[in-house]
């Protein structure tokens, strides 16, 4: 019996002997990688968010004084400036060329051709949580500032005055009429947006190439915080004057409101 179990251990201690190299030889060596670490100009790449904007707008004006002097009928505005997209904002200031109204005024008695210029600036937010460049567009609240300095001269004959000069019907018309309008509005307003995402900074073509960054749509209202008028014209006598005209000039405030809806295409370089 202790010859059985001698012959046993000692037959364990050779398989365990020959078995030791075996598992030493197919043993993979292990090693420890060191963590990867992202380079600072991959994680914070600048973006290309400055753009050049061009808008068109549609305007409505409603302003009158306490007398027959007003500001009323449609007018288009078109601006060229700059501005800037973030992700969830942005701003864009503009130069102005201001056309109209072209519409009947002091009773419809002479049409007014209207002509000037003026200045534009416009601040908005997304009210989602979405990026404002999302594919999916984008939507929220903005507020412009606007001054504007306009000038209407009348075009044509009165469109009262009749075919005898010595028409009693042809008293107290006005001829020669000239109106200058300046106005400071604020304007809050919803605005619609479909931008593309933004591009990085860098020197490869298509980076360096000027694309359509995307349109901004706005609808509001512009309330004028300052509003005034000078006007100038001829006013014929009746006919014991012999229509003598007279050298009038009136000025003063004015009141009420326009509507605003503007298309802002926005250029990438």
């Amino acid at each position: 019996m202790k010859n059985k179990l001698k012959v046993f251990f000692i037959g364990l201690l050779v398989l365990c002997m020959t078995s030791v190299p075996a598992l030493s030889q197919s043993a993979a060596p292990l090693v420890i990688e060191p963590p990867k670490i992202e380079s600072d100009s991959s994680k914070n790449q600048e973006m290309k968010n400055s753009v050049v904007s061009i808008a068109i707008d549609g305007i409505r004006y409603i302003l009158k004084a306490d007398n027959d002097n007003e500001l009323v009928g449609n007018g288009v505005k078109i601006g060229l400036g700059g501005g800037y997209i973030a992700k969830s904002w942005y701003m864009n200031g503009m130069l102005d060329i201001l056309l109209g109204p072209y519409e009947p005024t002091r009773d419809k008695q002479l049409n007014v051709d209207y002509v000037g210029t003026g200045l534009s600036y416009w601040w908005g937010t997304s009210a989602q949580t979405l990026d404002l460049r999302s594919s999916e567009g984008s939507y929220g609240f903005a507020v412009g500032l606007n001054y504007a300095d306009v000038v209407g001269r009348s075009v044509g004959r009165n469109r009262k005055e009749t075919t005898n000069p010595a028409d009693p019907e042809n008293s107290n018309l006005i001829d020669n009429y000239i109106m200058r309008v300046t106005s400071f509005s604020v304007t809050p307003a919803l605005f619609f947006a479909w931008l593309k995402g933004a591009r990085p900074k860098g020197n490869t073509p298509d980076l360096l190439a000027t694309r359509l960054e995307g349109y901004v749509m706005t609808v509001g209202v512009a309330i004028p915080l300052l509003a005034s008028y000078q006007a100038h014209y001829d006013k014929r006598g009746d006919v014991t004057e012999q229509f003598e005209p007279k050298k009038i000039s009136e000025k003063g405030p004015l009141k009420g409101y326009s509507l605003l809806v503007s298309l802002n295409a926005f250029l990438g370089f």
